[in-house]
């Protein structure tokens, strides 16, 4: 299963710009007219404001074809609240706003977002004639998740990527890219249970870099850093990485050549807003386009809700484990990056010359509750994370080379393969890491975990590491290696060919 979503996202007023809604109606024109001509299955998502538009629903209905999808794209904006009554706090006075207070779900009390997406969903289906399959933001909260799954028959969400301090919202820490089926408690959060299970697969967003979208070019070549000038490492064709043939064709290597245990994905397009690019927006996605179609044959461009659809027919159960994997770098420098994810857990392992290194890993437990389910959001910006063993991003080290959880091993090449259904297999050298849904072995025999890992707070105890964050408390259970400290530094060396490493709940 290699999929791509080409979807595009459709504001109606931006009021950063003059006459931005001329531009805005200008520039989708040309979107729409540029997947007509390439004739593929796309999706549009439309905000309340563009849906109440008659400019703009005349170009979907005069010139739409039935290779379009039409979606919601669920931004809250005040012709929406209006319509239900409710007030649209935008501190500057606007009537689309992109801070998380007013302009998403979370900043409104649960009453108010069933009003607020069952007047969205109403004036959809009044124009259209039909509710809407697909429905997605940058960020929505769970509560409207799930009001939705038991209202409404969609068939996909997506959010946003992984991203820190980015716009008005964070999330870290996530299914990396694929798609999941996210708990009752926490749309950013796979269940791990179908009774605590919302069955609306959620995906992410904007093509993810393997290795640098997680810590923002970290460890990318001085070069790139000059050129890439700290924007987003994502497929969008406004930013570099998106618009730069070599590096886009690396991406498309790493989502649909590599191992992905079974489903490949990755969404392009771009939102409307970034009309004042629009030469290099559109020069990077026909580049894109007929890379895919010219290179990638066997990937299928689908409709966000058919990939829903597929999804559920192909996983009906539980969220599948699945990889995203770097087995090299299009920069200069020398790195790989191997994302797996699974019902239970996301690791990224990771090569930085010669050292190999847990980059990140975080534990989903489904009882764990968005913070907004009950509350409305008062900050600033909104925060979604799952429970963190290791971060490298929020505890960076000094020492590139000293970070995270470390694999004793002299390898200068990772090479990684599915080993069962639902196992991938990562050789080291003579070494080797196996991850299962459930564990990770990891034949070595040193781990050093350096106190620079994660934020939680952690001990060390007999059988591995305990982790308080936020209220919550877990483990990682470490089999088959004794402990010490040292210099606040813990290594655990191996008492036979293995050490086992479980990520737990408590």
């Amino acid at each position: 299963m290699k999929v791509v979503n080409l979807m595009n996202f459709v504001r109606r007023i931006d009021e950063r710009f003059e006459n931005s809604t001329e531009q805005l109606l200008s520039f989708t024109t040309e979107q729409l007219r540029l997947v007509n001509e390439y004739n593929v299955d796309n999706t549009f998502l439309l905000q309340y404001d563009a849906v109440c538009d008659e400019d703009f629903v005349n170009l979907f209905k005069n010139e739409a074809t039935s290779r379009t999808e039409l979606g919601l794209w669920y931004e809250i904006v005040e012709p929406l609240t209006s319509a239900c009554g409710i007030p649209y706090d935008s501190k500057k006075g606007w009537k689309w706003d992109w801070h998380i207070i007013p302009g998403f779900s979370m900043a409104y009390s649960p009453k108010e977002r069933e009003l607020l997406i069952d007047e969205a969903m109403r004036k959809f289906k009044e124009v259209f004639g039909y509710y809407p399959k697909t429905v997605a933001s940058w960020v929505i909260d769970t509560h409207t998740l799930n009001y939705l799954s038991k209202h409404y028959d969609v068939c996909a969400v997506a959010i946003c990527r992984d991203q820190a301090n980015t716009d008005a919202y964070t999330l870290l820490g996530g299914y990396f890219n694929q798609a999941y089926y996210p708990s009752v408690n926490n749309i950013f959060t796979p269940a791990q249970s179908k009774e605590m299970q919302t069955d609306i697969p959620v995906f992410r967003l904007l093509g993810p870099c393997p290795i640098h979208n997680y810590d923002n070019h970290k460890y990318s070549s001085d070069a790139f850093r000059a050129t890439n000038r700290r924007a987003p490492c994502t497929l969008e064709p406004i930013w570099y990485m998106g618009n730069n043939k070599e590096a886009v064709e690396w991406m498309f290597d790493c989502y649909y050549e590599e191992e992905s245990l079974g489903f490949s994905y990755s969404q392009i397009g771009q939102e409307n807003s970034f009309f004042g690019g629009k030469e290099k927006i559109f020069n990077g996605l026909r580049m894109q386009i007929e890379m895919l179609l010219g290179q990638k044959k066997d990937v299928t461009f689908q409709k966000m809700c058919d990939t829903g659809a597929t999804f559920k027919n192909r996983y009906p159960a539980l969220t599948p484990a699945t990889s995203l994997i770097a087995p090299n770098n299009f920069d200069d420098a020398d790195v790989q990056s191997i994302y797996y994810d699974c019902k239970n857990y996301m690791a990224n392992l990771f090569r930085f010359e010669d050292k190999v290194f847990f980059r990140s890993l975080f534990l989903f437990d489904e009882r764990v509750k968005d913070q907004y389910m009950e509350n409305t959001c008062t900050t600033f910006d909104a925060v979604y994370e799952n429970l963190p063993i290791v971060d490298t991003m929020t505890c960076p080290a000094q020492d590139r080379k000293q970070s995270g959880l470390m694999i004793h091993t002299g390898t200068t090449s990772l090479a990684a393969s599915k080993a069962t259904e639902g196992v991938l297999n990562v050789q080291l050298g003579e070494k080797a890491v196996t991850f299962y849904e459930d564990r990770i072995e990891i034949v070595t025999d040193r781990l050093v975990w350096y106190k620079n890992a994660t934020k939680a707070s952690v001990a060390l105890d007999d059988g591995g590491l305990s982790f308080t964050y936020k209220g919550h408390t877990y483990r990682l259970d470490v089999v088959g290696a004794v402990a010490k400290e040292s210099s606040g530094n813990i290594e655990f060396s191996a008492t036979g060919d293995m050490i086992v490493l479980y990520p737990k709940k408590v």
